[in-house]
């Protein structure tokens, strides 16, 4: 479905001509000789029942064996078939990713008859179900039928809403193989995240204080999944003021899912509570950093006696 769906905005008559003989799970036809304002209900039901169960295609001008039969008019009173179909699917709650081909007559044997045309309608599989329809009602697709959902799978599907979303969250820890360095990853827990902006609010004292990383945010990563993390390096130290200044940061992030939903996470990033101080023995790092400067400061007053 995940092909039909991406594809349909280049159907032809010629596609039409290859449909399924009868319906399926994933294509329902209406007739050309269905009323309008009947036609309008369905094609509001084929909305929550394709995006409630993984997507699929509505098609008005064939028969039940897609077959063209003539077509439906080009336009409802003064309103374009398009903007016609635009205006019922957006009274579906919520709204998912759709995709609308008007194929005309294309010859003189076309099987579509003047100021008609054959209405095609994509549906995406949703990450945002479920769908509600015009009637308040919540349908799924049974074979080659769209029926009421029980409240039973009305939960379980909005239950899965959690775990097809892609979940980005940060971390950060000190470097696997350099225990000098702090840095950030960004793991997808579930599904792979795209075209991932990633920023920063306030920026970081230590980008801040760099014109030159500064101006790289927000940076653009073309995918994070659950084997390829994005990781950057921070600082050589373990956080803290060094890193952050005197406040924890807000770590966001705007991206795509695969099917083109878009999302965005928040997180603070505090070092105090989202990384435990680095060890070099019996010491941290911030220990370790307070005997440097005091033998800095040491060795400063013994050149300077000996000025």
């Amino acid at each position: 479905m995940t092909e039909y769906f991406r594809f349909v905005d280049n159907w032809t008559e010629e596609d039409l001509l290859t449909l399924p003989q009868g319906e399926t799970e994933y294509f329902e036809y209406k007739s050309s000789k269905t009323p309008l304002d009947k036609l309008k209900d369905k094609i509001s039901i084929a909305a929550s029942a394709f995006w409630n169960s993984g997507g699929g295609i509505f098609i008005a001008g064939v028969n039940n064996s897609g077959k063209i039969d003539g077509g439906i008019p080009a336009n409802v009173a003064r309103q374009s078939i398009r903007d016609w179909v635009d205006q019922i699917l957006a009274s579906v709650e919520p709204v998912g990713s759709y995709s609308t081909k008007i194929i005309s007559k294309e010859t003189q044997n076309s099987l579509i008859q003047d100021n008609c045309v054959v209405l095609v309608v994509s549906f995406g599989a949703s990450i945002i179900a479920p769908h509600m329809a015009y009637d308040k009602k919540y349908y799924v697709r049974a074979g080659t039928h769209s029926g009421p959902a029980s409240h039973f799978l009305v939960e379980a599907i909005r239950g899965l809403r959690g775990l097809q979303k892609p979940m980005l969250r940060g971390l950060l820890k000190m470097h696997d193989e350099k225990s000098h360095i702090v840095e950030l990853v960004i793991l997808a827990l579930n599904q792979p995240a795209l075209n991932v902006e990633l920023s920063f609010e306030p920026l970081p004292k230590i980008f801040s204080e760099h014109t030159a990383f500064g101006d790289k945010f927000p940076l653009h990563i073309p995918v994070i999944e659950r084997n390829y993390p994005f990781r950057m390096d921070i600082s050589m130290f373990p956080g803290g003021k060094q890193v952050f200044g005197d406040n924890p940061v807000r770590l966001k992030l705007n991206y795509q899912s695969v099917t083109g939903e878009n999302f965005s996470e928040e997180q603070i990033l505090d070092p105090s509570s989202n990384m435990p101080p680095m060890q070099s023995g019996k010491k941290t790092l911030d220990e370790i950093e307070d005997i440097l400067k005091e033998l800095t400061r040491h060795v400063k007053s013994i050149a300077s006696k000996n000025d």
